[in-house]
């Protein structure tokens, strides 16, 4: 009977540890969410913005106008010769910088796949060694941490649109650890 009761003991002592080992990765983990969205949206308000190799556009599905009006304005005040596209409306946004006037030479850099990492590796293979990146606001800070790790000097340019949403900051932040952990 005493061996019952010892054993009962030892596994409730253990479920209870497991329970609070838990419920620690669980604030660690909300807290590493909570603190990359911060970075994230601290980011998302730094203007960097200064005359690099290369202006890298990432285009969401839809380019919105802003976006490409922006960059297009970029482009026409010399921040950068070249443009690279990334992003799954790459080929849109393409188009729509052809059809304000950037000449197709200036987007002679174009990845083979739609990935930020397709982009910063035609970037780097191109010569390009520092980049000016037009993104979403949310979409900011990894992709100055992936060029980084590409080895490349990276600045952010804000773009001009309504301020991001906690759901856009959330989002990010997994994607932002998703890379940072599993280089994904």
């Amino acid at each position: 009977m005493r061996a019952v009761l010892r054993r009962r003991a030892v596994w409730h002592a253990a479920g209870t540890q497991l329970a609070r080992l838990t419920v620690l990765l669980l604030i660690i983990a909300l807290a590493g969410v909570g603190l990359a969205a911060a970075a994230i949206s601290i980011q998302a308000q730094r203007d960097e913005t200064r005359s690099a190799d290369l202006l890298l556009v990432i285009a969401p599905d839809l380019p919105p106008a802003a976006l490409i009006e922006y960059s297009f304005d970029l482009y026409r005040r010399g921040y950068a010769v070249q443009v690279a596209l990334a992003g799954p409306g790459r080929g849109r946004a393409r188009a729509d910088l052809l059809a304000r006037g950037i000449p197709a030479t200036a987007l002679g850099i174009l990845a083979t796949g739609e990935s930020l990492f397709d982009a910063l590796a035609a970037a780097h293979s191109g010569g390009a060694q520092s980049l000016l990146v037009v993104s979403a606001p949310a979409d900011q800070l990894l992709c100055l941490k992936v060029a980084h790790d590409q080895g490349m000097q990276a600045y952010g340019s804000l773009l001009p649109t309504p301020s991001m949403d906690l759901l856009d900051a959330l989002r990010a932040a997994l994607d932002y650890w998703r890379y940072a952990l599993f280089q994904a």
